[in-house]
């Protein structure tokens, strides 16, 4: 039921570490009550109590020698792009924990060197079920976006910087009756960029705790034994509900056709082993990836020129938006499942 949700929480993260360059240099600074504070975490953990009331406080610090105007707000947890820990943009739908917040998103200004003290309340929903669930109080610093054309009018080179921290909120309730965190092999994608071959796996975590799997990978022909390709990966931080995605580096491109992964993942002694379907296009073979100083990527032709865009703009902005409604669409039926089993009870 919940693999719409994961899917499209894979793309918000692609979104949130991929569509947006970071900006260089030193960035806003969020901490927490240290007495409240998990020191190992370094976030918020606390236990769930159904229709209980809080706030949280965070310290926010300007460590440069300008202004700083950013946006103080409320996001859900995701994992980064190629592992890690990141967090959903301000204009993402709140479809986890962080639509609990009951203070409004609001700008904050800071001076050269200065610490200002800011609280969020929340308030937990009546009815929650068993799991954890992972929040950040955030900061966002969007330095705007400029198009540059390219000589094909169709391609456009997109600067967009946008600095981001946050702090984590961990709230977990009767963790013992929730799901076992899961890592479920989802899909596998080819791709080039810049000339190198990429190969994108695909994890879900159906369950109701963060999970941290181990994996193999062994890509195959279909009509073959012996595998073309053999990789071993760990992951961190795949929240419950959400999925992660590893991108390996391949010594050299996949040749033209069909191919079969078998991917195995481990998490506390559980295996899920999955065969899933790829294909390597005479397409992919004949062009390259080019990226922009911006960090948004437009396709080439091997002479370099710029290839007519099918869409305008991005196709990963197409990808997000069709995958945040297909999170929208599996939100409600978890939330229609959860009130069947409860009038059946």
């Amino acid at each position: 039921m919940m693999w719409i949700r994961l899917l499209l929480l894979a793309t918000v993260f692609c979104v949130a570490t991929g569509f947006s360059a970071s900006a260089e240099g030193q960035q806003l600074i969020v901490s927490g009550d240290p007495a409240r504070i998990q020191p190992q975490l370094g976030a918020y953990l606390e236990e769930i109590v159904p229709g209980d009331e809080r706030e949280y406080t965070v310290e926010v610090t300007n460590p440069t020698d300008k202004d700083i105007t950013a946006l103080l707000y409320t996001a859900d947890a995701v994992p980064a792009l190629g592992g890690g820990k990141d967090f959903t943009l301000p204009d993402d739908p709140e479809l986890g924990s962080s639509a609990w917040y009951t203070t409004p998103d609001r700008p904050i200004t800071l001076r050269a060197g200065e610490t200002q003290s800011y609280t969020v309340s929340m308030r937990i929903p009546e009815h929650v079920e068993p799991g954890q669930y992972v929040s950040v109080i955030g900061v966002y610093d969007d330095q705007g976006q400029t198009r540059t054309p390219s000589d094909n009018e169709q391609t456009q080179f997109v600067t967009r910087m946008v600095r981001k921290t946050g702090l984590q909120v961990v709230l977990s309730y009767k963790l013992d009756e929730a799901k076992p965190p899961q890592a479920v092999p989802h899909s596998v994608s080819y791709g080039l960029e810049n000339g190198r071959a990429f190969l994108s796996i695909l994890l879900m975590n159906e369950g109701g705790s963060l999970s941290k799997p181990e994996m193999t990978v062994q890509v195959k022909r279909p009509e073959e034994d012996k595998p073309v390709l053999e990789l071993e990966a760990r992951f961190d931080s795949i929240y419950a509900g959400t999925v992660a995605q590893h991108r390996a580096e391949l010594s050299r491109p996949l040749a033209p056709g069909a191919y079969l992964a078998e991917v195995i993942t481990t998490v506390n002694g559980r295996t899920e082993q999955k065969e899933l379907p790829f294909e390597v296009s005479d397409e992919a073979q004949r062009t390259h990836w080019g990226t922009a100083s911006s960090g948004e990527i437009v396709q080439v032709a091997e002479d370099g020129s710029p290839l007519p865009s099918p869409w305008p703009g991005s196709p990963r902005i197409y990808v997000y938006a069709g995958l945040l409604l297909l999170l929208g669409i599996v939100t409600w039926r978890r939330r229609r499942a959860y009130k069947r089993n409860k009038e059946q009870r």
